[in-house]
């Protein structure tokens, strides 16, 4: 996905010293939107704005009809980890509010909790990529702890109705073998 933003979103909180950001952005046939969750002012949690979430419902009711991709960063749903959910988006029920009642929204991609990890809320699949940094240990009855893993990137393909998500740890170093030989070429 490529491409400037195509409208002027807002980009601060009013009365705040949190700031975020809001940008749409298209493809060749599809339309995503990066909303960016700000960092809630002296904790980790993320919050948004009533000028944000405005924004965003807008920008939906101008998409009527086509599929929607949303990117934030923080969690809008609890993921089951005891340590990491309180650290998620704020009153996260009013932008799933926002997300259904459109029903035009086919995926949201977030972060922050240093997991892979997938599922839906409200219908609504969702993933999470793990991230360049260390990750949380899965421990879904106590006490997360962090632990070094190899940063991941991820490449998202988002092309008719399909969305194709390839994660590469890219400093694993494994043996390459040819399929077609069976040979170890690295």
């Amino acid at each position: 996905m490529t491409g400037a933003p195509t409208s002027s979103p807002p980009s601060r909180k009013t009365g705040s010293t949190a700031t975020a950001s809001c940008s749409r952005f298209s493809t060749r046939r599809k339309g995503g939107w990066s909303f960016s969750t700000a960092l809630a002012e002296g904790r980790v949690t993320g919050e948004l704005c009533d000028d944000r979430l405005g924004w965003l419902d807008a920008r939906l009711g101008e998409a009527e009809g086509k599929a929607a991709y949303i990117f934030l960063h923080h969690p809008p749903v609890e993921l089951g980890l005891t340590i990491l959910d309180p650290l998620g988006l704020e009153q996260p029920q009013r932008l799933i509010d926002v997300l259904s009642r459109h029903g035009n929204v086919r995926y949201i991609f977030f972060g922050h909790v240093h997991r892979d990890i997938a599922g839906t809320v409200a219908g609504i699949p969702f993933s999470v990529q793990r991230g360049l940094h260390a990750r949380f240990m899965l421990d879904l009855a106590g006490e997360e702890v962090i632990e070094q893993a190899p940063p991941v990137y991820s490449i998202i393909l988002i092309d008719g109705a399909r969305v194709v998500i390839h994660s590469c740890d890219f400093l694993e170093q494994w043996p390459l073998w040819s399929p077609a030989t069976g040979q170890r070429v690295r």
